[in-house]
């Protein structure tokens, strides 16, 4: 299965992803890595995003030979990136299950102002993302991550990764 955490900046994705990976024994990828990765830190052209998400989709298939389920971690702003995951994952007849995470904008710039260890973003690129994200229009779990435990987070995850979809 591949499992895209998707959101804005800040509202606590890696963090989130890293625990659920090491709970249900999944490979974990993150678009902040990946461009490091590629030399592209600071470079945010519809170009560099392309790399990095062609990275990615690379990846996860590979991953997805290896690993029950895969982790991709990343803010997916746009439909066409997620639509492209959800296409091939189902060519690699996989399922895919989407989860966005959210938290309040005063959350959001607390986190943001603190270090951390592969995002640049800061409070002017989260309001600049807020603006031009794509809402999520199919059906998928979405984690106030300021509002609920790491420990129900993870467990409304699992629930929801574990529902009969026929989608």
């Amino acid at each position: 299965m591949i499992i895209i955490v998707f959101g804005l900046p800040g509202t606590g994705k890696s963090f989130f992803s890293r625990h659920l990976a090491d709970e249900i024994g999944a490979a974990y990828l993150n678009t902040d890595i990946v461009r490091r990765e590629l030399n592209l830190q600071g470079l945010y052209t519809p170009q560099s995003k392309r790399r990095v998400y062609d990275r990615l989709l690379l990846q996860a298939e590979q991953k997805s030979m290896k690993y029950k389920n895969v982790i991709v971690d990343g803010t997916f702003q746009r439909r066409n990136a997620r639509r492209r995951f959800s296409e091939r994952a189902s060519q690699w007849k996989q399922p895919v299950r989407f989860i966005e995470m959210r938290a309040t904008d005063r959350t959001v710039r607390k986190r943001i102002s603190e270090e951390r260890e592969y995002s640049e973003a800061d409070f002017k690129v989260y309001r600049q993302i807020k603006y031009n994200f794509e809402k999520m229009e199919r059906p998928h779990l979405v984690l106030q991550s300021d509002a609920l435990s790491l420990e129900e987070m993870i467990n409304k995850a699992k629930a929801y990764i574990h529902e009969e979809r026929t989608d």
